[in-house]
């Protein structure tokens, strides 16, 4: 059971974020709560369903918005912390053809995150796109077991091959590299195999994944109960069929979702407890949480036969950009093509600019076999990877992924911007963008193979949730 000697939040009015700015963002006193209230009152944790209150069954045309009230009862706490969507997924697609896709993140193109009178806490848009990134990037010595753990809901074609072929380091490479063909993240089995045999036609199946969101990763108890009625929503924006299904060529995905909930723990305090909470909530004015959130910043990349540099805006205006992030994806869609792919444009240099600092310092050029470390290295710093054993930062060829191809290791590029280690208490720990009129740019070389691409920059930032006197609920940042 969690209590308060592990919840620490931090408290701070409009006037102290004021001072804040004036004096270089120190962060107000920290209230530990070990310190101002008992830690031995008794409290009960139970987990519940909370149902979408705009229908029961939906699709990816007409009804494709989910909305969730996260309600509870009187006083009562909710901990998302083991928070997951539930959601059934059934095949309607003509002509008997069957299903597949990668990740249960695939099906959810905006992801949101709605406080009192719905003010947007987090707008997560490409939040699919995001997500491909971010599971493929999870892998490590054993990754490809550990992708398959993530929340895939269909057998791997890997797993089947490297198994076939005895289970050792060299065979599952091998495995690997037959899997993703030409182009190796074309069609690759870690994190865009099509999986035609997913989903069998008329039938359904229901997945259970964690969402990759800052309000359910904050760490923290949020007193719901004590908050105006409707103060936390989930929205949901289900993605097109196409895009986030493959089947047969000749065949449209079409999918209907029903038996949607979102399940979290609800804890319910003694009502003193509850009861010294507010005091201090009045004595203080407002509790607020830290939690990070990223934003999506869409362009494109016309078809062209040879080598051409872009200059892609990302006119982001946080107060504290902590990191950027590019992936690319092809433009064109068809029905037994996986549209959620991460392509390698052959980057042979990238640089970012915020700020009129560039990230990293020197251009990073000459990408290709024996420069692979560099963009991946710095792609994991901006993940936060880097000191992970198992990052694969080993300084081969190979380091960013296994492949037969020249320059088939470049589908994501990342930078890091933080100004703080990871250990300081600081509130807000990036770059300042809030008053800026210079947007942050990504300058790059691309050889697109005369394919139009998509350029999705996302970027993470700091926030802070808000909880006043008055039981609203809402964000700045």
């Amino acid at each position: 059971m969690k209590l308060f000697s592990h919840y620490i939040l931090l408290m701070s009015t409009q006037s102290q974020l004021a001072m804040m700015d004036e004096k270089g963002r120190v962060p107000p006193t920290q209230a530990i709560y070990s310190d101002l209230l008992g830690v031995s009152y008794p409290a009960k944790k139970h987990q519940i369903e909370m149902t979408a209150s705009n229908g029961d069954s939906f699709d990816t045309t007409g009804k494709s918005t989910i909305e969730i009230p996260i309600a509870v009862g009187t006083g009562q706490w909710v901990d998302l912390s083991n928070s997951y969507l539930k959601i059934r997924i059934t095949n309607s697609t003509a002509g008997a053809a069957t299903l597949g896709n990668k990740t249960p993140h695939d099906i959810i193109e905006r992801l949101q995150w709605l406080g009192t009178n719905s003010e947007i806490l987090e707008d997560v848009q490409q939040y699919n796109n995001l997500a491909r990134m971010i599971t493929s990037h999870q892998l490590g010595e054993d990754g490809w077991n550990y992708n398959t753990n993530l929340g895939e809901f269909q057998s791997s074609t890997l797993n089947d091959a490297a198994a076939a072929a005895g289970n050792t380091q060299a065979n599952i490479n091998a495995a690997i590299n037959a899997v993703t063909g030409s182009g190796a993240l074309g069609a690759g089995s870690h994190h865009m195999q099509l999986f035609n045999d997913g989903i069998a036609n008329g039938g359904s199946v229901t997945i259970c994944f964690p969402l990759i969101s800052g309000v359910t990763s904050t760490g923290k108890y949020m007193p719901l109960g004590m908050l105006k009625n409707r103060s936390l929503t989930l929205r949901i924006q289900l993605a097109r069929a196409v895009k986030a299904f493959t089947a047969s060529n000749d065949n449209v995905p079409v999918v209907t979702f029903d038996n949607v909930s979102f399940v979290c723990d609800v804890i319910t305090m003694a009502e003193t407890y509850n009861n010294r909470f507010m005091d201090m909530l009045k004595m203080t004015g407002d509790v607020s949480m830290h939690y990070t959130t990223y934003k999506c910043y869409q362009d494109s990349v016309p078809a062209n036969a040879n080598s051409q540099t872009i200059n892609s805006l990302i006119p982001d205006s946080s107060r504290s950009l902590k990191s950027l992030f590019t992936l690319f994806t092809k433009q064109t869609e068809a029905n037994n093509t996986d549209a959620l792919q991460l392509q390698n444009p052959k980057l042979t240099q990238y640089q970012y600019t915020i700020l009129s600092e560039t990230y990293p310092m020197k251009d990073i050029t000459n990408i290709g076999p024996t420069n692979r470390n560099q963009p991946f290295a710095n792609l994991h710093i901006a993940l936060g990877q880097l000191g992970s054993i198992s990052s694969r930062c080993i300084g081969d060829a190979d380091a960013y992924y296994n492949s037969t191809e020249a320059n088939s290791s470049i589908f994501a590029i990342g930078v890091c911007c933080e100004s703080h280690n990871k250990s300081s208490n600081l509130l807000e720990s990036g770059i300042n963008l809030a008053n800026s009129t210079q947007p942050c740019r990504l300058r790059a070389t691309v050889d697109n193979d005369n394919n139009a691409l998509n350029v999705f920059n996302y970027s993470l930032s700091d926030r802070l949730l808000m909880i006043d006197r008055d039981g609203n609920l809402r964000s700045t940042g």
